[in-house]
């Protein structure tokens, strides 16, 4: 059975969207962390999210093992000290896998059973390894997003300026998320400049995201499938009741920010004060189709090609950032080049 999800903005109170699609990438499994991810944030009510043992990373495998591209603050990996440039060799001397290592047994209804203890990993960075024990959560990767996206919540001096972070690692248009990510605003309108993170970010835009910084929504986006459809994006919501932010943003991005995010950037970017960093996102702004055949589950990505935003191509373009700042995944040494621009060009324009 194939589910088809309309993802980031296609779908209005008025009007459906349906719009060219193809799938040009291969399905994500539900061997792959990943498909927990995109279920999570795809399937309609809460009760149908999944739960799993995990550690709070993302990552990719490569020969050596498995490379984490990014880690959750606040969850088991990020408070053991693994880090972004990390290779994690093995689980209980078995070759690692963010998904087998820790979902071994499943309970009567099919889903993971729930675990409490240790696991001893061995981790590569660099020239050096070296072994950790740490115990996973048990928790869906939706609620897992957003409780990483309060606990990156930092501000500190430079100066005689005051800059806050936030690491906003997934967007959804829920009431509850758009009074949270109020909140956070909020917490940090003393700060003198804020860098948004939407570096590996993934979700739902709702213009009322956007209301948390613009002062009206004059200069919204236009979404347009030709030959006629479409709609402005200030249409989706009303307006948010927030005293928005108006000082500077030091936007980081990389290659895998996408969907909500990548549309959240774009139209930070048209804002004077708004500077954007780091790496061109890829640009994804399709549908996702659930499958659970009998080859198991799946998640295919539909590609948007055909979609216009402010009447030019967005699918497979995405954003191209101000400032162009490298940082490999496989960088190992300590810091973060992306981060430290983003504050050396705050500290130019704040």
């Amino acid at each position: 059975m194939m589910q088809r999800i309309l993802l980031f903005i296609f779908k209005t109170a008025s009007a459906t969207f349906v719009f060219a699609q193809t799938s040009n990438q291969r399905p994500v499994s539900s061997e792959d962390l990943e498909y927990y991810l995109l279920q999570s944030f795809l399937v309609a009510d809460s009760k149908q999210r999944i739960a799993l043992n995990h550690i709070g990373i993302q990552g990719r495998f490569e020969e050596s093992g498995f490379l984490v591209t990014a880690v959750l603050e606040g969850y088991p990996a990020h408070a053991a000290g693994i880090d972004r440039g990390d290779v994690i060799l093995s689980a209980d001397n078995e070759p690692f896998h963010p998904v087998h290592s820790f979902n071994l047994e499943r309970n009567g209804s099919g889903d993971f059973v729930r675990i409490t203890s240790e696991h001893q990993l061995r981790i590569q960075r660099g020239d050096s390894s070296t072994e950790l024990s740490l115990a996973p959560v048990y928790e869906n990767l939706f609620d897992s997003y957003r409780s990483a996206t309060a606990n990156s919540v930092q501000e500190f001096s430079a100066g005689n300026k005051v800059i806050g972070y936030i690491r906003f690692w997934a967007l959804s248009r829920s009431t509850n998320d758009i009074i949270n990510y109020q909140e956070l605003i909020r917490n940090l309108d003393h700060c003198d400049g804020i860098i948004f993170d939407l570096r590996n970010s993934f979700g739902f835009l709702d213009s009322q995201h956007l209301d948390l910084v613009f002062n009206d929504k004059s200069s919204y986006f236009s979404v347009t499938e030709p030959p006629n459809s479409g709609f402005n994006f200030a249409q989706i919501s009303p307006v948010l009741e927030f005293a928005n932010y108006r000082k500077p943003i030091a936007l980081l991005l990389n290659e895998d920010t996408r969907g909500g995010p990548e549309l959240f950037a774009y139209q930070l970017d048209k804002l004077e004060r708004v500077v954007s960093l780091g790496n061109s996102t890829p640009g994804q702004i399709g549908n996702f189709a659930l499958n659970n055949g009998n080859d198991g589950a799946s998640i295919d990505y539909l590609s948007a090609e055909e979609l216009l935003i402010d009447g030019n191509e967005f699918e497979g373009i995405g954003v191209n950032p101000e400032i162009e700042v490298q940082f490999e995944y496989e960088n190992t040494t300590r810091g973060d080049p992306q981060y430290d621009a983003a504050i050396n060009t705050l500290l130019g324009i704040i």
